[in-house]
């Protein structure tokens, strides 16, 4: 189980790395985190779902959290217990997504999921202190 959603999230690391390259190949860089996350709650999410992330909190000492009450990638999923692992998977792969994206902002983080009541979810990024 763990090593699928390792290999999951490794896939998700380079589609969010790759996107974020082509995507912002015209435009200027951002200079602040909260920047660069707002970037990843509306224009990345809105490539990737086809909607805005519905909700951005921070407590602005480098910890982020992204919640999303109808995530794309759960609508469809069973509730029920059996198929939680398999939401889990899912979630993986966007946690992926986002360190991939951040990574190539030259932002180290690391990203985790929180599944409380299908389909809604939340990702907390928690940015690494740089030396």
């Amino acid at each position: 189980k763990q090593w699928y959603q390792r290999r999951v999230r490794g896939i998700g690391y380079r589609v969010g790395f790759s996107l974020v390259e082509k995507a912002t190949k015209e435009e200027a860089r951002f200079k602040e985190n909260v920047e660069i996350v707002k970037y990843i709650c509306k224009d990345l999410w809105q490539m990737l779902f086809r909607k805005q992330a519905d909700n951005l909190k921070t407590n602005h000492t480098g910890t982020f959290v992204i919640q999303d009450n109808r995530f794309r990638f759960l609508t469809r999923v069973s509730q029920s217990k059996q198929y939680v692992d398999r939401g889990q998977l899912y979630l993986s792969y966007t946690c992926g997504v986002i360190r991939g994206a951040l990574t190539n902002f030259g932002i180290p983080c690391t990203v985790t999921s929180e599944l409380s009541v299908s389909p809604m979810c939340k990702f907390q990024i928690s940015i690494q202190a740089t030396s």
